[in-house]
């Protein structure tokens, strides 16, 4: 149901209320009796509704970070939000971390809460695709850069942990003799100067770049050309780049917090891979970045192993799929209706 006639965005946090919590519940009652069941899959949800409700809970990023959110926006994050979720007769979830940490914070019981599984957007095998197709023909990605380069997807905030890479960056070149690159793309925020004042001071600046957003097909392209993408937050939801990267054969590094644990080293889906892929990536505590950049340097120098982790990726991506998704999906709204 779109928001409004003209499919015009929702602008501000009041733009937002009055459509969740007036006009579709409004528009709800004018579709009985062939609406049955209300799925929200983004954000919030009417508080009152004349069907059955089912959201989806991406993350409790507002409740773990409550100082990011204040005025109209953390009323509506930290207090209106969790309302709707606690009033809906069912909450879809991506994984098993989140699921937990909304029965601990909202005290929600777990038979309403539904694991529904996320997976890799096939757009970015196919862009992939075709790179690796125009790279034959014009060599237009070079297989190894004269420079190890790394990447890492994610906006400038605290939480997500950029400045262990910029540490594990200048690591690599002190302890291990190995000059490399670190590419930051995402949005820039005022923690931007926060992390080139850590480069600066550990005198890597020159081998960061900052580009900010970039297309799908431009962030495949860098992807390909990576030693590995670095995804080491400190709290997340899900975390899609990672699987994104594996999909296409690219290593990533995580952060061993919760949920990385449950959606990338999950020992059903490691026991479905080969013999020789059943492992999970390499990961490390958010605050070592000696670990980091140890496993920085191995992805440089054991071309093999980077090979393996390649090879890994695709074959664990490939567990994720549309059809698991929607059948887990399916499963939720019949609970609910029940």
């Amino acid at each position: 149901m779109r928001p409004n006639e003209s499919d015009r965005p929702l602008v501000d946090v009041p733009d937002r209320i009055k459509w969740e919590q007036m006009r579709l519940p409004a528009a709800l009652r004018r579709l009985n009796p062939r609406a049955s069941l209300l799925y929200s899959p983004a954000l919030g949800a009417p508080l009152t509704s004349p069907v059955p409700v089912v959201a989806h809970v991406h993350d409790l990023i507002p409740l773990m970070y409550p100082e990011q959110f204040s005025g109209p926006a953390g009323f509506y994050w930290k207090t209106l939000l969790p309302r709707c979720w606690k009033r809906a007769r069912a909450l879809t979830v991506s994984n098993m971390a989140v699921k937990r940490d909304i029965m601990r914070l909202l005290d929600v019981s777990p038979e309403r809460i539904h694991v529904v599984p996320y997976y890799p957007d096939p757009s970015w095998r196919v862009h992939a695709q075709q790179l690796r197709e125009q790279h034959l023909r014009e060599d237009s990605i070079p297989d190894t850069l004269e420079v190890p380069e790394f990447l890492m997807i994610a906006s400038h905030e605290a939480r997500k942990n950029i400045e262990l890479g910029i540490q594990a960056l200048a690591d690599l070149r002190l302890r291990h003799g190995i000059p490399a690159r670190l590419v930051c793309i995402g949005g820039q925020t005022e923690h931007t100067e926060v992390l080139k004042s850590i480069a600066t001071e550990l005198d890597v600046a020159e081998s960061l770049e900052f580009p900010g957003y970039l297309p799908q097909q431009e962030i495949t392209r860098r992807l390909l050309r990576s030693t590995a993408l670095l995804f080491v937050s400190r709290y997340e939801g899900y975390g899609m780049p990672p699987q994104e990267a594996q999909s296409i054969g690219v290593p990533v590094v995580l952060s061993d917090i919760p949920c990385h644990k449950e959606v990338y080293a999950d020992r059903e889906r490691i026991s479905q891979l080969p013999l020789e892929l059943q492992f999970a990536p390499p990961m490390t505590d958010t605050g070592n970045h000696r670990k980091l950049a140890d496993h920085m340097q191995r992805l440089v120098t054991d071309a093999q192993w980077r090979e393996q982790l390649s090879r890994h990726g695709i074959a664990y991506s490939g567990t994720f799929s549309s059809r698991r998704t929607a059948s887990s999906l399916l499963e939720a709204f019949e609970a609910a209706l029940r």
